[in-house]
């Protein structure tokens, strides 16, 4: 990535369509445990205990689906930049720079990817200011991992629009960073153009641990871990959410900056057998494996008109 390439600051939330918006909204706060913080529209918005004013909102549809990722930009001026670098990648499905309405910030834009999925860039959200820590609640959206149909034109766009960088390769996914987090986005090499899970980061391994407690009281089996991945080196604990949404409970994730080494397929060969990651299981169950392949994006979610 050029030092000259306007960049987004993080990944701020996840727009989600349920089939059952009532059950979907009550796993997410009493076993998940985000707090609401408002209803608009049908739409519920949920924050963590990080300063983000939401990190996740729930509508009513029809099919289950992802309608949009929202990344965090510092200001007009960045968002503008990222505009004109979009118009330059080539993009043609891409929404002119607009006054947003809260809770969504102040201004913005929205448009699709090379595969089809939604993408908004905003700034001036009303965020809030008491981010204390939680020993078993999410502080933010850790990261979203994406399959592919062709992970190199996704890969191109993410770092020549949102000025990502990448940080790691392995034989099954490209590790990217917005920030001083290891990795914001995660993208598969093959699976199709879906959702792989979406990570919730956690503030530390026992938070994971309690967090895993406490979803097996709620008789939700643990999918995959615990265990740790080698890239980012990151604490992990898999599940099924509502609707079979793959999720992720994560922690201590490797904080980087411009001296970090990217990493090529051949740095993560040990432990032998188990790749890029070590734990008590080898590799995801069948059912995570199986609904990590499920989720879509919704055709229209790139235009932000109900954010004006």
């Amino acid at each position: 990535m050029t030092t000259d390439k306007a960049r987004v600051r993080a990944l701020r939330s996840i727009d989600i369509a349920m089939t059952d918006t009532a059950k979907a909204l009550s796993f997410f706060t009493d076993a998940w445990l985000l707090t609401p913080v408002t209803e608009a529209k049908g739409v519920h918005y949920l924050r963590g205990t990080g300063a983000f004013h939401h990190i996740l909102s729930l509508r009513p549809a029809a099919q289950t689906a992802l309608i949009r990722m929202v990344f965090d930009a510092a200001d007009r001026q960045t968002v503008d930049a990222i505009h004109a670098q979009a118009v330059a990648h080539g993009l043609k499905t891409i929404d002119a720079p607009r006054a947003l309405k809260s809770p969504h910030g102040d201004y913005g834009f929205g448009y699709k990817d090379p595969e089809g999925r939604n993408v908004a860039v905003v700034c001036g959200v009303a965020d809030h200011t008491d981010t204390a820590d939680s020993p078993d609640r999410p502080r933010k959206i850790s990261h979203i991992n994406l399959n592919n149909s062709d992970p190199d034109a996704t890969f191109a766009c993410f770092r020549d629009v949102l000025g990502f960088r990448l940080t790691d390769t392995t034989k099954k996914m490209r590790f990217i960073s917005c920030g001083s987090d290891h990795h914001s986005v995660v993208l598969g090499f093959g699976g199709g153009t879906t959702l792989n899970h979406i990570a919730f980061e956690m503030p530390d391994l026992d938070s994971v641990m309690r967090g895993a407690g406490r979803m097996r009281d709620n008789g939700r089996g643990i999918e995959w871990g615990p265990g740790r991945h080698g890239p980012g080196q990151n604490v992990f604990c898999y599940f099924l959410g509502p609707e079979n949404m793959p999720i992720e409970y994560t922690g201590e994730m490797q904080q980087i900056d411009g001296s970090y080494r990217v990493g090529e397929p051949d740095d993560w060969k040990w432990p032998p057998g188990r790749l890029d990651h070590w734990g008590i299981t080898a590799r995801p169950s069948e059912r995570m494996e199986a609904a990590g392949q499920n989720y879509l994006f919704t055709a229209d979610g790139w235009r932000l008109d109900e954010w004006r």
